[in-house]
């Protein structure tokens, strides 16, 4: 199986926090459009004829993307890939675009997944956090996606924001666990390089002093405890850090870049991995379908080491519900990689984890603690 990943780069403002590639004007969008096509149809043999799983348009904010150019690119990649009949199609969406009307085009043209930008219920959080939305339009976004038949909802909150108080991030989960949505990822508040955020922190602005995790590690942790205990009480389950789903409705688009799956990347700044070696494409709008138009190299490659793999395993398992299968590092890396995991593991505190059928899975103890321990389980130089 494989999954494709489309960039949509455009954003009508940009979120204080936000490092993913994007600009504001629209200026390029018809030229951006031709030169995914063009890229669509140049990498049309790079699966090999893997069926494609999962379709995640992303960005950006791709709905600001007209369905009728949606449904350009969704033909293409059916023209040039061998697509599931039962594929996940998601779309991201903002709540100020989430009108009932866009939603059933998007539904037409196979959508069947949406995922929310909410980041908050309470509108003081969000214009802190540069959102255009307002708590309202966001419930009345969800209610849209529901009455458009859509019905695998995502959203997404943030926590960790020293200017909400205690009361408004439970506010914010309780309203949240009373819609009808099937998936939550839930995310602490960073200062990611690039972002506004960071630029301001940068010039000693005071507002950039108001990020929970990096400024006061306690906010983050108590919120997360706050939403472990409200979603205790709910019908979704974590199987990732950051993410819970109703049973069933994890997100299979996610989940294969966890179980590194082979996907591509299209559109400026996006990512491939063909198992092998990774692929990113030059993130500018304007330098990249200038690229494809004259025929000429748009994105850069990284061939990766036995020991670059194995990191990555590491890195990626160990956050999810089913852990590291310390089996498949000894078949795939071999005994080597296997006695270096092992003797780690037995350096670490018992109360961060626990070992299950060869998997290597963190306790909520030791979840807290994912960055330390993941730095402990990493081999640093080349066999």
């Amino acid at each position: 199986m494989s999954a494709i990943y489309i960039h949509f780069p455009y954003c009508n403002s940009k979120c204080r926090y936000c490092n993913f590639y994007s600009e504001t004007s629209l200026n390029t969008r018809k030229r951006f459009i031709q030169a995914l096509l063009k890229e669509i149809e140049l990498r049309a043999g790079e699966l090999q004829r893997e069926t494609v799983q999962t379709i995640y348009f992303g960005g950006g904010t791709p709905s600001l993307t007209p369905t009728e150019d949606m449904a350009l690119v969704v033909e293409a990649l059916k023209h040039h890939f061998k697509i599931a009949p039962q594929i996940e199609f998601t779309v991201e969406i903002n709540p100020e675009q989430a009108k009932f009307d866009y939603l059933r085009a998007l539904k037409e043209l196979g959508v069947n997944r949406i995922s929310m930008g909410v980041q908050s219920f309470n509108d003081r959080v969000l214009h802190f956090l540069g959102r255009r939305h307002t708590a309202q339009q966001a419930l009345e976004g969800i209610r849209h996606i529901r009455e458009a038949q859509i019905d695998n909802i995502s959203i997404d909150l943030i926590y960790g924001i020293i200017i909400r108080g205690g009361k408004e991030w439970l506010h914010d989960l309780e309203v949240a666990l009373s819609q009808p949505i099937q998936h939550l990822s839930a995310y602490a508040l960073t200062l990611e390089e690039n972002s506004i955020l960071y630029k301001e922190l940068a010039q000693k602005k005071p507002s950039a002093y108001q990020v929970g995790k990096d400024m006061d590690e306690n906010i983050a942790l108590g919120d997360m405890n706050l939403l472990l205990e409200k979603i205790a009480n709910s019908p979704l389950k974590r199987y990732e850090i950051s993410n819970f789903a109703i049973p069933g409705y994890e997100s299979k688009h996610n989940s294969a870049y966890w179980d590194s799956t082979h996907y591509l990347g299209f559109g400026p700044s996006a990512h491939s991995f063909d198992g092998e070696k990774r692929y990113w494409n030059v993130p500018s709008t304007e330098a990249y379908c200038e690229a494809i138009e004259a025929g000429e190299s748009y994105f850069e490659v990284e061939e990766l080491s036995l020991t670059d793999h194995y990191n990555e395993r590491v890195l990626l398992t160990i956050r999810t519900t089913k852990g590291i299968n310390l089996k498949k590092i000894e078949e795939h890396f071999g005994v080597a990689y296997h006695a270096h995991i092992m003797n780690e593991i037995a350096l670490l505190n018992k109360a961060w984890y626990q070992i299950e059928n060869d998997h290597l899975i963190l306790t909520e103890a030791g979840i807290a603690l994912t960055d330390h321990i993941t730095i402990q389980l990493l081999y640093d130089s080349i066999m």
